[in-house]
């Protein structure tokens, strides 16, 4: 997965992630690094679906405000919703 992307857009994908809640960046981590469903991962959290959905659409928020904020961020945006 990581060979189309360079070693800066890693860097930068990791660094929005650690800006993250832990729950969060597990729920992120789980759903587009791992290709997990939404349920796979609302089991891993031991959580309900709608909460595991609703975690995971708060964190992307706030990684795109992140990416807002600077501009070279937002390649690194892609790399982290790679299924």
């Amino acid at each position: 997965m990581f060979g189309v992307f360079t070693s800066e857009d890693q860097v930068i994908a990791r660094s929005l992630l650690k800006r993250l809640p832990p729950r969060q960046r597990k729920a992120i981590v789980l759903r587009f690094w791992h290709n997990y469903s939404i349920f796979e991962v609302a089991k891993a959290l031991r959580i309900s679906w709608g909460e595991a959905d609703q975690v995971i659409k708060h964190g992307l928020v706030k990684m795109k405000k992140d990416c807002m904020k600077n501009p070279r961020f937002s390649r690194a945006l892609k790399l982290a919703m790679v299924a």
